[in-house]
């Protein structure tokens, strides 16, 4: 790895890797509560983190969104959020009794959120790095699901080259979740989504669903900067295959 890719790279883990000085409105992005007919659906939520230190709480650990996979429930989001949520202590993909709760909540609808239960993709060998092992941090889910959170589906068979798709997620310090509409370009060597998409201000998108027209969950929000060279966003999401990976296992 060269030294302007992990240049990159670190930029992401610091949020600065999506800023890009711009707004949502000023490159004429669709922004949206909805997927569907019904207005008032959560399509994405934010990660609410707290911890037995509060000192290390997180209101806004990226975006996550309820996926449904062979009968089971689970809450999503991405790994490296870990970064942004995490005690000093913290140095594997394991909480060590330090979490105190880790809630999946909607900005729209305080009501509405979801507790995450046991991590499945726990791992204390497993360190918290750049790039991770699979950008996918998947839960269990607690309790009941109030009406009005989207619950989404997997995708099995592989995307098209030029395919639509679109990506949802709360940038910080938004009320309102964007929708972002690109295109599928193909994939990296390590099996991450390439996608088109227009220049944006997406810090606090990670962890969000990447859906393909039909709303259906084919990669999650991870990796993204802006490359001044070439005038163009690189945004490459985790693909489905590390989660079916783990879920499988």
């Amino acid at each position: 790895m060269d030294s302007l890719t992990k240049m990159r790279i670190l930029l992401l883990c610091t949020v600065l890797a999506f800023a890009c000085h711009i707004t949502a409105q000023e490159v004429n992005l669709e922004i949206t509560s909805d997927l569907s007919s019904h207005a008032q659906i959560d399509s994405v939520l934010v990660s609410d983190v707290k911890f037995k230190n509060p000192k290390f709480d997180n209101p806004h650990a990226g975006s996550g969104f309820l996926l449904e996979h062979k009968g089971k429930l689970y809450a999503c989001t991405a790994k490296h959020v870990l970064f942004f949520a995490k005690t000093d202590s913290m140095k594997t993909i394991s909480f060590d009794d330090e979490l105190k709760s880790w809630e999946f909540v909607s900005k729209k609808n305080k009501k509405n959120k979801v507790l995450a239960g046991k991590l499945i993709n726990e791992d204390k060998q497993e360190a918290i790095v750049m790039p991770p092992k699979g950008d996918w941090l998947v839960f269990e889910v607690e309790g009941e699901i109030r009406q009005g959170i989207q619950i989404y589906s997997l995708r099995e068979e592989p995307l098209s080259e030029g395919e639509k798709v679109r990506f949802l997620g709360y940038p910080y310090n938004t009320t309102r979740p964007v929708n972002v509409t690109g295109s599928f370009i193909g994939y990296t060597k390590e099996g991450n989504l390439s996608l088109d998409v227009p220049k944006g201000n997406y810090g606090g998108c990670s962890g969000g669903p990447v859906l393909d027209t039909q709303g259906r969950v084919v990669g999650l929000v991870s990796m993204g900067y802006f490359n001044q060279k070439e005038n163009k966003m690189v945004f490459e999401p985790a693909s489905i295959k590390y989660f079916q990976t783990i879920i499988n296992n």
